[in-house]
């Protein structure tokens, strides 16, 4: 690439002109590559990544590759009169948008006013809307129909940083090409690349940490690196330091380091660090990207090597990291954490730094061969301050409780055993129900009633509908229940409320279910009983007015309304309809793709 400094800026200089200039991109640039070689180019595309990552770049590699006069291969040939002007930002059919500025509803209908028209001299009319999730609701409404179907010689491509905030309705009607964070070692070498066409001199920890503090933005790191560059000097790291107010790697690693000799030097060069202009958050960061690449480097020998950083931080690491036991990272992982939210929201320097002296105080190991270590802790084993033992006082005895008696596991349940229970009986045991506890009346109304010769005469409610049981083996339930409405089955031994395979027992006097297997164990409140399903005695077709009714859910509870109102109850399917009749009867509609509702 020939490039002429015409007061232009570096990151604009060294834009990439084809598309295998385009540093870190690889899987995005490949997905573009191919639709050119195969003539597939879609009529709309999202570009969606962190700023600086080459969204921009890439949608204008993309107009230059459809207008080129002389292409070679899928790559524009930079030097015909569309590539030119393209380049210049001069080309009447290549539009570039900004959302931000341009995101109201009647920018987007002057859009599409012009989306008719024939291109003027190229082939593709392109427009590149940059940051679109900034326009308004109106205004994406408005181009909904004009992005789904555009005329044949119109391309569509929006950039964006957030791409969550672009309505569903229009990232459907795109290809969605994400991009990435550019890797520290693709912008280290794009930044010697350039520092070499430029003529600055650099010391190569002087860029890693410039290509660090880009965070994956290869943009800014371009224009750090021609900030620095005014010095008119050599660029060195401290150069990096003071120009841009952070703290280099380096200097982090000589401080966590100096903590094995824990003297005021180290107290002295963390307050320097904080008070020289480095941002708090910044600084935790950093120290946060230290701190676990040295964890990694503490639990697994080569995972040095697989880190993206450079051969002086590989080295370090390995020389460090068995100093350290992972515990103690790991927890200091989690305190920088923590205070990572706190210096957003402007942590005093003083605080921060003694909060960071007392936290990396009590987890620093000294080497292993020179003192133990508590691993299970991470932290280091107290210095002996005499070489008298320590006399240890003697603990109390400890009583150990009795081993609890073993719980009588429940028997099954015998269906063969039951019996009808006398109807006028539990006739008088609905009606005193309905005077004290409405609810549990109603649940009622769902239970047959058996007596279990096998467990004693117990009285057995079997319910169909797994709603009543549940309401009834409530605890604030079950009291009212066998208090209030059941006092008269005093003479019964227990209440077993049944729904299937479960089951809990009840004693008017105690309350005393079973639990679940795993997880209480048997006869503790609360619990249920889990048995195969049995075959009760088959339930009788009840009856209402003169005709049967249907077996519909809560079919108790509908026959008794029926019987108070004197008159019709109809049950519908949400959403149907239906007349009423004339006889004192309810009729369920069913429907067997839903059921009754």
């Amino acid at each position: 690439m020939k490039f002429e400094n015409n007061g232009i800026a570096l990151y604009r200089r060294y834009r990439p002109q084809k598309f295998s200039e385009v540093a870190g991109q690889s899987v995005a640039v490949d997905v573009l590559v191919k639709s050119l070689e195969r003539s597939l180019v879609g009529h709309a595309y999202l570009f969606s990544g962190p700023r600086g990552c080459g969204k921009t770049t890439a949608a204008r590699l993309l107009a230059k590759a459809l207008n080129c006069l002389s292409p070679l291969g899928c790559e524009p040939c930079c030097e015909c009169k569309n590539c030119l002007a393209i380049t210049a930002g001069e080309s009447l059919d290549v539009i570039e948008i900004d959302g931000a500025s341009n995101n109201g509803v009647d920018e987007v209908r002057e859009l599409k006013t012009h989306v008719t028209l024939a291109p003027f001299s190229s082939r593709y009319k392109v427009y590149i809307i940059d940051e679109v999730h900034m326009l308004s609701i109106a205004a994406f409404n408005a181009l909904l129909k004009t992005l789904e179907e555009p005329p044949a010689h119109v391309v569509f491509i929006l950039a964006t940083t957030e791409a969550h905030k672009v309505p569903v309705t229009i990232r459907s009607r795109c290809q969605h090409i994400p991009f990435h964070r550019i890797g520290t070692r693709e912008i280290h070498d794009r930044l010697t690349m350039v520092c070499s066409a430029e003529g600055f001199p650099a010391a190569p920890d002087a860029l890693w940490e410039i290509a660090r503090q880009a965070d994956g933005a290869l943009r800014d790191a371009l224009s750090m690196l021609e900030q620095i560059s005014g010095l008119g000097k050599e660029i060195a790291l401290s150069d990096v330091e003071t120009v841009l107010g952070q703290v280099g790697r380096p200097s982090m690693e000589r401080w966590l380091s100096g903590w094995r000799d824990a003297d005021l030097e180290t107290f002295v060069e963390l307050d320097r660090m904080l008070s020289g202009g480095a941002s708090p958050q910044r600084f935790i960061e950093e120290l946060f990207s230290l701190v676990r690449n040295l964890w990694l480097a503490a639990r697994w020998k080569d995972a040095s090597d697989a880190l993206d950083v450079s051969e002086q931080e590989k080295e370090y690491l390995k020389k460090e990291a068995p100093l350290w036991e992972p515990a103690a990272l790991e927890s200091l992982m989690r305190f920088l954490a923590e205070l990572m939210p706190q210096t957003r929201m402007g942590l005093r320097i003083d605080v921060l730094c003694g909060l960071l002296m007392t936290k990396v105080t009590q987890l620093k190991d000294p080497p292993k061969s020179l003192q133990s270590t508590n691993i299970s802790s991470g932290l280091p084993a107290p210095a002996a301050v005499s070489e008298r033992p320590a006399v240890k006082p003697a603990a109390p005895p400890v009583r150990v409780p009795p081993p609890a008696p073993a719980a009588k596991p429940e028997e099954p349940l015998d269906a063969s055993a039951w019996k009808q229970y006398p109807e006028d009986k539990w006739s008088d045991a609905l009606r005193d129900a309905r005077e004290k506890e409405f609810l549990l009346y109603c649940a009622l109304l769902d239970a047959k009633p058996f007596v279990d010769e096998g467990r004693g005469g117990a009285l057995v409610l079997d319910m169909a509908e797994r709603y009543c049981y549940e309401v009834l083996r409530l605890d604030r339930h079950r009291q009212p229940l066998l208090k209030n409405v059941l006092a008269f089955f005093q003479d019964a031994p227990e209440v077993v409320l049944r729904c299937g395979e479960r089951w809990v027992s009840c004693s008017v006097s105690q309350v005393q279910t079973a639990e679940p297997a795993g997880k209480k164990k048997a006869n503790e409140p609360g619990a249920e009983n889990f048995s195969p399903p049995l075959s009760p005695p088959e339930r009788e077709p009840e009856t209402a007015g003169s005709r049967s009714v249907t077996s519909v859910p809560f079919a108790g509870l509908v026959q008794e309304v029926t019987r108070w109102m004197g008159g019709e109850v109809i049950m519908v399917r949400s959403g149907e309809s239906a007349e009423s009749g004339e006889s004192d009867e309810y009729e369920s509609v069913t429907d067997e793709s839903s059921g009754e509702k």
